[in-house]
């Protein structure tokens, strides 16, 4: 197992600052993360839970985490952020039109894409249309590639992780994002998204 990588993976996701993997016999025995306040300590287990998870094809108990939290000299402005405002899916025989609508600076950006009409495709071009949509904002292409939709239900609450691969660096970074789904599983989709670029946004736009 490359524990070094392991740990690059987690020094790459949203609000973790500095991580350290210690292993024992060959497999994880303590996570230990520095992070900002971007996210909260559960939301950081869990992003990391799913990037070992997806990346790695290893399983972590998320008991072996600790997240310490300081306050980050990249705090979000929210003022800053783009914010989801609609999606929309069409049904055009075997094919499936979403539109994505997000809002930024007092606009707004609406883009449309379309494919196959599968399950699966119904889920990953939401992320698609929503990442076109930020490119869009940022008047970048191509620097955004929607890899992973996961959804995960426990007690009753199911949560959408997305991963997301950006060039915007001129390196490759995994970006991970959630987000609870409470009244349609399509918008959740939009909404980690987001989460998982705004940071991303913030950095390009200052």
């Amino acid at each position: 197992m490359d524990f070094s990588a392991i740990q690059e993976s987690i020094n790459k996701i949203e609000g973790v600052i500095l991580s350290k993997v210690v292993h024992e016999k060959g497999e994880i025995s303590e996570i230990h993360v520095l992070a900002n306040n971007n996210k909260s300590p559960k939301q950081i287990v869990r992003d990391i839970e799913s990037a070992l998870y997806v990346i790695h094809n290893y399983k972590i108990d998320k008991n072996k985490i600790s997240i310490a939290s300081i306050q980050g000299e990249e705090l979000l402005n929210k003022e800053k952020r783009v914010k989801f405002s609609s999606v929309e899916l069409r049904n055009k025989q075997n094919k499936v039109e979403c539109t994505v609508t997000l809002s930024y600076d007092d606009k707004e950006y609406t883009v449309e894409e379309m494919d196959i009409n599968t399950t699966l495709n119904r889920k990953k071009i939401v992320l698609k249309t929503t990442l076109k949509a930020v490119e869009e904002i940022l008047g970048l292409d191509n620097i955004f590639d929607g890899q992973e939709v996961i959804i995960n239900t426990s007690i009753g609450v199911s949560v959408v992780t997305v991963i997301v691969i950006t060039l915007i660096t001129g390196k490759e970074e995994v970006l991970v994002g959630s987000a609870l789904v409470k009244n349609d599983e399509y918008e959740a989709i939009a909404r980690a998204a987001l989460d998982a670029v705004n940071r991303t946004i913030l950095m390009t736009t200052k």
